[in-house]
């Protein structure tokens, strides 16, 4: 008969993937239905990977050799209490796997290697559906209306994932309408878009790129707060 002790270490090692595949998806906000099949799948590969950092660790923070069930039993529930700093540390790496998932999604990690796995092949292939590949480095678009009017602004937000097609733009502005007025933003359905022209893209920016802008941004800061500070030295003096 199954003791309590091997259920408990068996939901122990079991649950850190699902947790860190809820947190992936959570902060990766993925819009699309996952399946059943993917979700086991994914939880149980990552967690064998928590598994296999957590035990190298456990094995150099509790000095024992761990090479079967009863060594992990005794990880658990040595010196006959539960030991908390364990699942503790189950926990925290669980969350960390779940958090570089959802820097993944968040940034598309997959779509990267894709360009660069696309760069020996002669056709591109999109992972998305045109509607969505298109916007998604959109900046400025214009949309022409069913009804014959066209309408110019900044691309603030687009539905995905197979959704009814919505646009929102920011500072809109008709084209047709010489004292149209001000908007801040506008909703535009799918039953009223013709046709939307994408006028000018932006630069998607990564990670790396992000934190090299952040620096140079806080050095500016830090470098024009000293020189603040040198001139008013200067004019104390």
């Amino acid at each position: 008969m199954v003791s309590a002790e091997t259920l408990t270490i068996a939901a122990l090692l079991i649950a850190p993937g699902v947790i860190a595949i809820l947190i992936g998806i959570t902060l990766g906000v993925v819009e699309k239905d996952v399946s059943r099949d993917q979700l086991y799948l994914t939880s149980f590969v990552s967690s064998i990977g928590i598994d296999v950092v957590f035990i190298w660790i456990a094995q150099w923070r509790w000095g024992m050799t761990i090479t079967d069930r009863v060594a992990i039993e005794t990880v658990f529930f040595g010196d006959e209490q539960f030991n908390v700093g364990a699942a503790a540390l189950l926990f925290v790496l669980s969350c960390l796997l779940g958090v570089i998932y959802g820097i993944g999604l968040t940034y598309n990690v997959s779509h990267y290697f894709r360009e660069k796995m696309a760069f020996f092949r002669s056709h591109r292939r999109n992972p998305w559906q045109p509607w969505e590949g298109s916007l998604r480095d959109a900046e400025e678009v214009m949309v022409e209306l069913k009804n014959g009017d066209d309408v110019i602004g900044m691309l603030a937000e687009y539905s995905r994932v197979e959704k009814e097609r919505q646009i929102v733009l920011q500072s809109p502005q008709f084209l047709d309408f010489e004292d149209s007025p001000n908007r801040e933003k506008i909703i535009i359905p799918e039953n009223e878009i013709a046709l939307v022209h994408v006028m000018t893209t932006q630069e998607r920016k990564g990670v790396w790129n992000r934190g090299k802008a952040f620096l140079s941004r806080s050095k500016g800061s830090v470098q024009g707060l000293l020189l603040q500070s040198n001139d008013d030295y200067s004019d104390e003096g």
